[in-house]
Formats: structure tokens, C-alpha cells, sequence
């Protein structure tokens, strides 16, 4: 197992090292005693530098082309597709494949992709339908890959340190937030700005996904995953969906996560039209406020990192409630300073609702179906973009900000009646 391997490099290299033994001493900071969970966690940046990057540029492009937030909803659906209708197959993968494998490929995909839209932007050929054909690509590779990425946290620190490194990855996912949304901004202003100062900017985020593939190539080689099934993938399909269907924790937990996503997390694909037009802000106003949205994230999941394990249900159900409230404050936001401070609630909230719907997956389901599962919960990004789209077409009519709060109170309302009508939910520990 790679836990045995990476708990006896650890000692050696803790043993030599007394900064790291001290870090990983703290209780927040646990799972870095475990040699492949650091291999692991650095494979992670990486890849979530360059996600982050992709996910505010891309959008940052298409209104620059055009100036409609239907478009920017609809890049959105592009890459969102193949991840509602893929997605359970990488569930599969996951269970039937090395993991590692699967990350690879789907990393090296991802380089090539960024590579061809840099270069297609700095050669001032880069059309429309560039960037849908691209965030499709995109909306694949990440459907294929991610949901082998969720499951392989528990075998690379077993069940012990499971809630302490999820949690450590979620801060991880965040600071990423912090900084590669804002170096962007300012790398594209510095290259000129407009469509053309995305170029280098794109140079970078292939050179990101380049870094997790390499790194992720040090942790030890993995056997063939099994799921105990011969009835093949559309049998272990099905076999996934009955389980869901029949377990009401598992049920319940991804119904709020798949909810909360299509409710309030599309601001992120739509904050480049808001910057723009509500605010009268630029890249770098747009990098800077998806930084302070995760610095508000990596301050919670370090929160999170550190708590006990009680209350972990009702806890979910207070961040998607956090979240909904910030999002509707930050939708009356005029000036950028306002923004920014409620960008920072934003940001708990979303690490509230990341981390404790990924760690009661993890805590509540059985092994077998660990990919299956992890799958549907890596629907998010595919309902975050449906919900983009949705919002996109009604700010066409209403603007933006009144669009993002009619979600926002959707979901604050629903959590609320969860809290009351639930309890299996509320009590979950």
C-alpha cells in the first residue's frame, strides 16, 4: 500500500530534517508526516495553480472578445458538459484503474491544451470557437482525471488522517486561489492587457500542469484498482447508482454539495463581466478579488483542519449558508473595497462546503465505491457551470448582480430548511 511506503520515507526524511518534523508535529499540519500525502500535496498546486489560472482567464478572454455574459455563461457550459455526462466513467476509472495513470494522462492532455490557446493568443489567431473547443478538451480531461484525484487521498494517508487531509487539501486548492488568479492579473496587465496579455499568461498554466505531472511522478507505482466486479463499466455504473440511491447519508450529502454548486458557486465564471461592468475593474481587480476569495478559503480549511470530529453535518449545512449571505452582500457591491471584504466570507463559506462534503463522503462510504462516489461529487464543477449559464442568460435581462442574488437567497433558503427538516444531515458527525 502507499501508505506503508510513504509513512517509512517519512521517518528517514523527518529524522534528518527537524523543520518538517516540527511542522508535521502541529495537529493541523499532520498528514505532512506521510512522505507520498507531501509528493501528493505538491502534484496538487500545481494542477490547481493552473486550474484556477484556466478558470478566471478563459472567461477573462471571451469578454474581451465579446462583452456578453450569455457567452461567458456559455464558455462555461462548454467545458461543463462532458463533466455532467463524463464524469461517472472517471468514477470507474478510478475504481478500475491506477489512479496515478489516470492523473497523469489527463495532466499531460492538459498541457498540450494550454499550449495550443497560448499560442494561437500570441499569434493573434485566437477565435471564439478556439476557447469552446478548448474548455470542452478541458471539461473532458477533468471529468476523466479528478475524480481518481478525490479518491486517492485515503491511500496515501489511510483513514486515520483522512478529515486532517482533506482539509489540508482544501487549504492547498485555495491558496492556489490566492495566488495564481492574481498573478495572472497582473502578468496579463504587465504583457499589455486585453486578449493578447492572456498569451504569456497561458505559457504559464501549461508550465503548472507540466509540474503536477512530473511531481505526481514520485509518488510509488500503483497496482490495477478493482471493483469487484465483472460485469464491466456499464455494470459498475449501475451498480454505483443503485448504492447512492439506497444509502441516505451518502444521498443527502451529495445533494446539498451538487446544489450548493449550481447556486452559488458561478460567480466565479461570471466575476470577470462583474468586475468589468458593476465595478469598473480590470485583470488585475479581477485577480486580486479572486486572491482575497481565497484567502478567506485557506483560512477556513486550516480552521476546519484543526477541529475535532463532531458536528460535521451541521457544519456543511452553516457554510452553504455563510456563502449564500456573503454572495448576496457582495452583489450589492459598487465600489472594490466593499467587494473585496465580502470576498472574504465568500471564501470561508466555499471551504466550509468543500471540505465537509468531501470528508463525509470519504467518512461514510464504503472503499469499493470510492471512485463511483467521488464522481458524482465531481459533478460540481459541471453544475457551477450549468448554473454560470443560467445566470449569464438572465443577467442579459436583469444584470448581473440581481441574477447572482436570486441564487444566493435560493440557497440560503433551502440550507436553512435543511437545518430544521433534516436531521439525519444536522447529526451527521
Amino acid at each position: 500500500m502507499a501508505q506503508s511506503t510513504g509513512t517509512t520515507g517519512a521517518g528517514s526524511l523527518l529524522r534528518s530534517n527537524p523543520v518538517t518534523a516540527r511542522v508535521a508535529s502541529l495537529p493541523t499540519f499532520a498528514s505532512f508526516g506521510e512522505r507520498d500525502f507531501r509528493w501528493f500535496y505538491l502534484a496538487m498546486l500545481g494542477q490547481m495553480a493552473a486550474m484556477n489560472i484556466q478558470l478566471v482567464m478563459r472567461g477573462y478572454v471571451v469578454f474581451e472578445i465579446t462583452g456578453s455574459f450569455a457567452l461567458l455563461g456559455g464558455i462555461a457550459l462548454a467545458s461543463a458538459l462532458p463533466m455532467l455526462f463524463l464524469g461517472v466513467v472517471g468514477g470507474v476509472l478510478a475504481d478500475r484503474a491506477p489512479k496515478k495513470v489516470v492523473l497523469q494522462v489527463g495532466q499531460f492532455v492538459s498541457v498540450v491544451n494550454a499550449l495550443v490557446v497560448g499560442i494561437l493568443i500570441l499569434m493573434e489567431a485566437i477565435e471564439l470557437w478556439h476557447l469552446f473547443a478548448a474548455g470542452a478538451i478541458q471539461g473532458i480531461t477533468m471529468a476523466l482525471m479528478m475524480p481518481s484525484r478525490q479518491a486517492m487521498i485515503p491511500e496515501v494517508v489511510g483513514r486515520d488522517l483522512l478529515m486532517n487531509a482533506v482539509a489540508l487539501n482544501s487549504a492547498g486548492m485555495n491558496l492556489m486561489r490566492v495566488l495564481a488568479p492574481a498573478a495572472a492579473g497582473f502578468l496579463t496587465a504587465a504583457a499589455g492587457g486585453g486578449v493578447i496579455g492572456a498569451g504569456p499568461v497561458y505559457m504559464v498554466m501549461a508550465g503548472f500542469y507540466f509540474l503536477a505531472m512530473v511531481t505526481l511522478a514520485m509518488l510509488p507505482r500503483q497496482e490495477a484498482a478493482s471493483s469487484g466486479s465483472s460485469r464491466g463499466g456499464l455494470g459498475d455504473l449501475r451498480d454505483g447508482f443503485t448504492y447512492v440511491r439506497h444509502d441516505p447519508t451518502i444521498l443527502i450529502v451529495l445533494v446539498v454539495t451538487l446544489l450548493s454548486a449550481f447556486l452559488a458557486m458561478p460567480y466565479i465564471q461570471l466575476l470577470p463581466g462583474f468586475v468589468k461592468d458593476v465595478l469598473d475593474g480590470g485583470p488585475v481587480e479581477l485577480g486580486l478579488l479572486t486572491a482575497i476569495s481565497g484567502g478567506g478559503a485557506v483560512f477556513g480549511a486550516l480552521v476546519i483542519a484543526s477541529l475535532p470530529e463532531r458536528r460535521r453535518g451541521l457544519l456543511l449545512l452553516a457554510s452553504a449558508i455563510l456563502l449564500g449571505v456573503a454572495l448576496v452582500v457582495f452583489s450589492e457591491s459598487r465600489v472594490f473595497w466593499f467587494a473585496a471584504i465580502t470576498m472574504v466570507f465568500v471564501g470561508i463559506g466555499t471551504a466550509g462546503r468543500q471540505a465537509f462534503s468531501q470528508i463525509l463522503l470519504h467518512h461514510y462510504v464504503e472503499n469499493e465505491f470510492r471512485g463511483r462516489v467521488m464522481a458524482l461529487m465531481m459533478l460540481q464543477p459541471g453544475m457551477m457551470a450549468l448554473g454560470a449559464f443560467v445566470i449569464g442568460i438572465v443577467a442579459e435581462r436583469m444584470g448581473i448582480d440581481l441574477a447572482t442574488a436570486i441564487l444566493a437567497i435560493a440557497l440560503v433558503g433551502i440550507s436553512a430548511v435543511l437545518v430544521v427538516v433534516s436531521p439525519r444531515l444536522r447529526r451527521l458527525q
